[in-house]
């Protein structure tokens, strides 16, 4: 394929968002009538045969089962078909308000998004019978710069259809039954000592652009107020209040499995039911842009959007890691 055809195939794959004006009416609440005058946008159902697939513009001739593992990486290789109807998203929406990124997920009937297991340890494939500490990972990754060459490939996370690009996410972690934290991460490195770097720079309340390796990012709590005292107890770098004129604004650095929960300003609530969610990403979570000085993001701008459920091997078919992304989005936040 001529480069001309492969750029008409990707701009006619990614679905294109006409500017929304801002929606003030969104209330974080698990009521979610407040959500039925946003564009929907269909993610393919799964069936635990795996006869279910997506494709990636960037790699068009290559079949993806919706549902797969999360151990895949090289952008070629097709991943391994995983069942798990907690992931298994179908639809979803984005929206904005003056201040804030809100994003909705639905998976199937039978699934609940957040589930997991309860138990002393990490999963143990040797001992099936053992109670385990599963995690849940909602996921919204965001290329702000519209830039290739910053940020990471989705399939260098493990996740598919891939895209280029992406330089921040925002996340919800679910841990051994419950609720656990929800942060922002920085994608700009590619080793440690880049990393050690970009955290000085968050520190300073700046957020970094550039070539990243998907594995290597910064992963931060953000407050708009002083954490609780068990939270700052708890915190494992930090907490750190950011410079004038963000006082008694903090982040705390954190990972995978920290010793939650942590509050900060990331909200969601889910549906009586289980299988809706919705989350608030406030854009003062995203930072300052290092380079230019202003919000990382903000109204007026076009960003890409992907969205993704991960989970533990406790609920799936067979019992591996298993996550669902979306297609990406080119969505704009118009200012009106």
């Amino acid at each position: 394929m001529n480069l001309r055809n492969r750029i008409l195939l990707i701009y006619s794959v990614i679905h294109f968002v006409k500017p929304d004006p801002i929606n003030r009416n969104i209330i974080i609440d698990g009521n979610f009538d407040d959500w039925l005058d946003v564009p929907s946008y269909n993610d393919p159902k799964d069936d635990i045969n795996g006869t279910v697939y997506q494709t990636s513009p960037w790699f068009p001739s290559i079949k993806i089962p919706d549902c797969h593992d999360a151990d895949t990486r090289i952008p070629t290789d097709i991943p391994k078909h995983i069942y798990n109807p907690n992931v298994n998203i179908i639809e979803f929406k984005i929206a904005h308000d003056d201040t804030s990124l809100y994003i909705y997920y639905r998976v199937v009937d039978d699934g609940v998004i957040g589930k997991t297991s309860v138990g002393p340890g990490e999963f143990n494939r040797n001992d099936l019978s053992e109670p385990s500490a599963g995690r849940y990972y909602v996921i919204t990754t965001v290329n702000i710069d519209m830039n290739d060459t910053t940020g990471y490939w989705l399939n260098g996370g493990g996740y598919y259809p891939t895209a280029p690009g992406f330089d921040a996410n925002v996340e919800i972690e679910f841990y051994n039954g419950s609720y656990n934290q929800g942060y922002y991460l920085d994608h700009a490195a590619n080793n440690i000592d880049e990393t050690r770097h970009i955290r000085e720079e968050n520190i300073q309340n700046k957020f970094t652009f550039g070539p990243a390796y998907y594995d290597y990012y910064t992963e931060y709590v953000y407050w708009k107020q002083k954490p609780t005292p068990d939270e700052i107890k708890r915190c494992l770098d930090g907490p750190y209040e950011l410079p004038a004129s963000y006082d008694n604004h903090y982040i705390c650095f954190s990972q995978d499995c920290a010793p939650g929960p942590f509050n900060g300003i990331i909200t969601y609530a889910r549906s009586s039911k289980g299988n809706e969610l919705e989350m608030r990403a406030p854009f003062l979570g995203f930072l300052i842009n290092k380079d230019t000085g202003l919000s990382t993001l903000q109204l007026g701008m076009t960003v890409n959007i992907s969205l993704s459920a991960e989970t533990t091997p406790e609920y799936s078919t067979p019992q591996e890691w298993c996550s669902d992304t979306t297609a990406t989005i080119q969505y704009t936040l118009s200012e009106r």
